[in-house]
């Protein structure tokens, strides 16, 4: 999302007439996205404010700006927090920041600076902003706000847009984007797809994050029939354990979320399935967290994405008791790593001999080419090919965490 958020504002600036995306040392104001779901987010901006302190003061002139989950979680109190910061504005209202820059530069901004034809290959596109959903470990919806779905119609229109500057995979994005409902007629994220599938020139269509209480079967259609569609579902579970997923408050079981995934394997051929996993949430007991690992054991995932819990203030869970000690959850982090390393090894030695669709991305120190899979894996290829290019390659080798293809 930070990431959908820096293109939108780099568009933002260049329309307004000042350049964006220029070296540091060239600039004359540095803006900050910022995420705040885990305080090791929060920790790192505020390192990085604090290195551009001396930026600032090496020129006059200079600015800083901060928007992001930060500003949602913390608003104008980070301007008394950091005395050389000079803004601060809500990313889904960017409105007035732009009015005062458009004020104070007035005398040096031309009009709109072209941005050139994009050398990104990729791009995420946001289609619904918020969430209305409460985990009680989650501060998304209080930094983020409700659910808001964009218009079909716009988000075609900006698919178009991005595949003209030289993209060729998308990535649907939003917090739950697989309740995104159109507010011209209603139709789902499936419709959606649909309507950006038939972009001439996008080779790749993907989407993040779904819940599972909201992956449909015509969602999963729509990953099966669609030429572009990439046969790839992250599916967020948490935990194993009905009890800690009711503490999490995520309104579904254990085997209700597998009933998705098997629906998934069964209408999707060779789809790659992925997950989160958040360890030591609060009252995790050894039992529970058993059942996190039988659980991952018996699916094997392809992917996952692995947390230790971080209270974060302004959630529910923040009035529990932190309780798992932190030796604890390095323990469970550690076990699952191990169980997820070798069942992804597995998965992927599966893979040799056989051959795969892979969308190079660039070129590695070694020269070798390297890009990724429909079902999102990693691979190195050992003969040359261009970012860019779509190749059909048969692998030779394999590991844990990419394949080796010729």
């Amino acid at each position: 999302m930070n990431s959908a958020d820096a293109d939108s504002l780099a568009e933002q600036f260049s329309e307004l007439g000042m350049v964006p995306g220029v070296e540091l040392e060239n600039a004359d104001l540095a803006v900050l996205v910022t995420c705040a779901v885990r305080q090791h987010a929060e920790d790192r901006a505020s390192s990085h404010l604090g290195e551009l302190a001396a930026w600032k003061s090496a020129r006059p002139g200079r600015g800083i700006a901060l928007t992001g989950c930060m500003v949602g979680e913390h608003g104008s109190a980070l301007l008394r927090r950091f005395r050389h910061l000079d803004y601060v504005f809500d990313m889904r209202e960017p409105e007035g920041f732009f009015a005062r820059l458009r004020d104070l530069y007035q005398g040096a901004l031309e009009g709109p600076v072209p941005l050139p034809a994009s050398d990104r290959l990729f791009a995420y596109l946001p289609v619904i902003l918020g969430c209305n959903e409460m985990c009680t470990y989650c501060i998304v919806p209080f930094v983020r706000g409700r659910e808001s779905s964009r218009p079909a119609a716009q988000v075609e229109a900006e698919a178009r847009h991005l595949v003209e500057r030289g993209v060729v995979e998308i990535t649907l994005l939003g917090q739950n984007v697989n309740s995104y409902e159109s507010p011209e007629d209603g139709s789902g994220l499936a419709e959606l797809m649909t309507r950006v599938d038939r972009v001439p020139g996008l080779r790749r269509l993907r989407f993040l994050t779904s819940h599972p209480r909201n992956a449909s079967d015509r969602l999963l259609d729509a990953i099966a029939d669609l030429p572009t569609a990439c046969e790839q579902l992250h599916l967020p579970v948490q935990s194993g354990s009905d009890s800690c997923l009711g503490r999490m408050k995520r309104e579904y079981s254990v085997a209700e979320y597998l009933a998705v995934l098997e629906r998934a394997r069964a209408r999707v051929e060779g789809i790659s399935l992925s997950t989160d996993v958040i360890v030591g949430f609060c009252g995790e007991s050894e039992a529970e967290f058993q059942d996190t690992l039988q659980m991952l054991a018996a699916v094997r995932f392809d992917t996952v994405h692995i947390q230790a819990y971080s209270p974060r203030p302004g959630t529910a869970a923040y009035r529990r008791s932190d309780d798992v000690p932190l030796a604890v959850k390095k323990e469970r982090l550690q076990a699952v790593l191990e169980l997820q390393r070798r069942i992804s090894d597995e998965r992927n030695q599966a893979l040799v001999g056989q051959t795969v669709e892979v969308l190079v991305e660039g070129t590695g120190s070694d020269g070798r080419a390297f890009g990724r899979t429909r079902q999102n894996r990693v691979a190195w290829l050992e003969e040359p090919a261009g970012p860019g290019e779509v190749v059909t390659v048969r692998v030779t080798s394999a590991s844990a965490w990419q394949l080796v293809a010729a």
